[in-house]
């Protein structure tokens, strides 16, 4: 094969292998020195508008095959029913006419097409049911870098006879993807368990701005009662504990990746919202900035900083604004100070609400039972 068009429509790897399923292809004709059963290593793949095409390092660069007539692995996991919606594998040209007509192709793609994709291939592989699936971290945020992290969380639900196991389940789902989409659920009895502590993650994704995935009577259900588990002592402490955490892992140097900043500067402002509103913290950070913010100059260095942010890569160093730096410092202080005069709230809420939606979002969910009647 010319060098040139192996450049234009094939990606290189060194990580997948295929089964070969047939040797029968419906275009090329029959591979007869193909063996049934044999795993084979690719050494290039084209995901093309028409069809997808392999080589084979047993087999040299001028013979290209059909990948349909192979079970493709990467790293030993078949993604076969996925690999041709990874846009690492899309013949290059075809890649670059996309982005050429669409600057946000990859952003739009992976929120179109890849993740409902992987929601519904854990669906499938785990035997469950996704209820809820959103973005979290700094997308979910506003201020991702160009190449950050896909960070999707969801709650799921198993059938009835899964809560009925003398041994202990497991109750997490994690599964990453290419490095760069992290997928990581609950089972729903202990996302509700959860929330019922007042855990700030849960209700984080549940006020997510960016939703892949929502069944409607869960979330109807939820948003009905969420508001009384919301504690505002256990979640100035929970975010009191976050910017803590940066100022002394990452932020006693000079120059350092400015996201770790801005997830300082972040727990900081949610404890100033605590304090004035008594309720979860905004998701979006330019929401919680407006609200809790009130010099002009200081705003306008907070947004300097997220453009730069969302320009560069994620870890890239920064040397930041010594006026926002001085100003979260004292903001630092004063919560430092004032969450040693709180003391978390040792009522608890009852439960009955969430046993409900649990009860119910089992059965509805089960084999026998295909509706709330």
């Amino acid at each position: 094969m010319r060098e040139e068009l192996l450049k234009d429509y094939y990606n290189e790897f060194k990580t997948l292998t295929a089964i070969c399923r047939t040797n029968t292809s419906w275009l090329k004709g029959d591979y007869p020195e193909l063996e049934i059963g044999k795993i084979y290593h690719i050494t290039h793949i084209s995901v093309r508008k028409s069809a997808s095409f392999i080589l084979l390092s047993e087999f040299g660069l001028d013979k290209e095959y059909l990948a349909g007539c192979f079970e493709i692995f990467e790293k030993g996991i078949s993604i076969d029913k996925v690999y041709t919606k990874d846009l690492r594998f899309w013949a290059p040209c075809h890649s670059v006419r996309c982005r050429e007509r669409n600057p946000n192709f990859d952003v739009d793609y992976t929120k179109k097409y890849e993740i409902p994709e992987h929601l519904h291939s854990i669906e499938q592989i785990n035997n469950v049911k996704i209820l809820f699936a959103v973005e979290s971290g700094s997308r979910a945020w506003g201020f991702e870098s160009k190449d950050s992290d896909w960070d999707i969380r969801f709650i799921f639900v198993h059938k009835l006879e899964w809560y009925f196991k003398v041994e202990e389940q497991r109750d997490t789902i994690e599964y990453i993807y290419n490095d760069r989409l992290d997928l990581v659920g609950l089972d729903l009895k202990k996302a509700l368990s959860l929330l019922s502590k007042c855990n700030p993650s849960v209700l984080e994704w549940l006020n997510s701005p960016i939703v892949y995935r929502q069944d409607e009577f869960f979330c109807k259900r939820i948003d009905g009662v969420v508001d009384h588990y919301i504690n505002p002592i256990k979640l100035m402490y929970h975010y009191n504990q976050i910017y803590k955490k940066h100022n002394e892992r990452y932020l006693q140097q000079e120059g350092y990746p400015m996201k770790r900043f801005l997830y300082y500067l972040r727990g900081i402002l949610a404890c100033k919202w605590i304090e004035l509103y008594m309720s979860l913290p905004p998701i979006p950070f330019k929401e919680l900035v407006a609200a809790t913010v009130e010099e002009d100059g200081i705003m306008s260095a907070i947004d300097e900083l997220i453009q730069i942010k969302r320009d560069e890569k994620e870890c890239d160093m920064l040397v930041v604004n010594e006026a926002l730096v001085e100003y979260a410092k004292q903001w630092d202080e004063y919560f430092n100070d004032k969450i040693d005069s709180f003391r978390p709230e040792l009522t608890s809420v009852s439960t009955d609400a969430l046993d409900s939606i649990l009860f119910d979002m089992v059965l509805l969910h089960s084999d026998f039972t295909k509706t709330r009647g």
